[in-house]
């Protein structure tokens, strides 16, 4: 796919998975990353890699508890294919960097796709194990060593071990978007909310 289609179906999936977090009612609000001021909001660095970034392509805070005002990431894959095994690899990575670094601004972490993958070992994607491996794979960037030994060596056990009960592997399809609560409905939600705060 070409590099202008291939962006503009990501955009595409960041919208619609906002359509989709919102229509919930659980979000207070939430942003993506193609928004000048929220890209900030969700953009970070390797810290070994000559400052290169990446960035979620959601964020934003919930509603209701138990994660009443927790803020959130999430990334976003809106197409098929092996290499979405590799994709959330990385997201792990970023996500055990972000938690280490950054926990007081993001407590959720949010890996939402249209399409299965690593079905064999599904269950365990968002176990520890899952995290360190994904964590060595991508070591140079994190922890500026090619050796796993080294490497493991430096992960931190208590972060990976918080971690994993943060993350949220959430698989959409066109057919469940089509039960959407409305945006009227929603609003009424919304509206009855802000009258309970202000009696």
């Amino acid at each position: 796919m070409p590099g202008e289609a291939m962006h503009q179906k990501g955009e595409d999936g960041a919208q619609r998975a906002k359509r989709w977090l919102d229509a919930t009612t659980r979000t207070r609000s939430s942003w993506t990353n193609a928004e000048a001021v929220s890209a900030g909001r969700l953009t970070y660095n390797w810290p070994y890699a000559g400052g290169e970034e990446f960035s979620f392509d959601v964020g934003g805070i919930l509603y209701g508890e138990p994660f009443d005002h927790h803020n959130f990431v999430a990334e976003v894959k809106n197409y098929t294919g092996d290499a979405l095994g590799g994709h959330y690899d990385k997201f792990l990575a970023q996500c055990y960097l972000v938690f280490r670094d950054h926990s007081r601004w993001v407590n959720q972490f949010m890996f939402l796709t249209w399409h299965p993958f690593r079905i064999k070992t599904w269950t365990k994607l968002c176990e520890s194990d899952s995290i360190v491996a994904a964590c060595l794979e991508n070591s140079k960037r994190l922890f500026d060593t090619d050796d796993k030994d080294e490497a493991r060596g430096k992960i931190d056990e208590t972060v990976v071990s918080d971690l994993k009960d943060r993350l949220w592997l959430v698989v959409l399809s066109e057919k469940q978007e089509q039960l959407l609560i409305s945006d009227d409905d929603r609003a009424l939600i919304v509206q009855h909310r802000v009258k309970k705060r202000l009696a």
